[in-house]
């Protein structure tokens, strides 16, 4: 049977980036928050207000992890909770006035990784690259 090291290599450019947004992260004084934070963080930028099932759904975790995550985003100041009027089984997530100030630092940093990831590709090779990456994600 042939291998070769594409998960290997997949596997070690996330951690890269990770550490590459947990360093830029803590040079703004947010050495708290980790990188699955931002994905929390990004998707309250993008829906202002969205049920933890929707949060769940949209940065493909389980419920059991968003409410962890969302608990510390809350206890930091940066995220609030409130109950369904009509289903208190809901609980929607929302970003607080601190929460929404770290919204430019966030695309910079973004931005940031963005040129980095992609420092002497071409166009077309990311297009190449994006289409292989999903495919052999929808194989999982």
């Amino acid at each position: 049977m042939k291998t070769d090291n594409t998960i290997f290599l997949m596997g070690r450019i996330g951690e890269k980036a990770n550490k590459f947004l947990v360093k830029e992260l803590a040079k703004i004084g947010l050495s708290g928050l980790a990188p699955s934070h931002g994905d929390v963080i990004a998707n309250l930028f993008k829906y202002k207000e969205i049920t933890m099932s929707q949060l769940s759904d949209a940065i493909y975790r389980d419920p059991s992890t968003v409410t962890a995550l969302v608990s510390k985003l809350k206890r930091m100041g940066y995220v609030r909770t409130r109950k369904d009027s009509a289903d208190t089984r809901v609980t929607y997530v929302s970003l607080t006035d601190e929460g929404k100030a770290l919204e430019p630092h966030f695309q910079r940093i973004s931005l940031e990784l963005y040129q980095l990831e992609y420092q002497g590709v071409t166009q077309e090779e990311k297009e190449t690259l994006h289409t292989l990456l999903s495919k052999i994600n929808t194989n999982f």
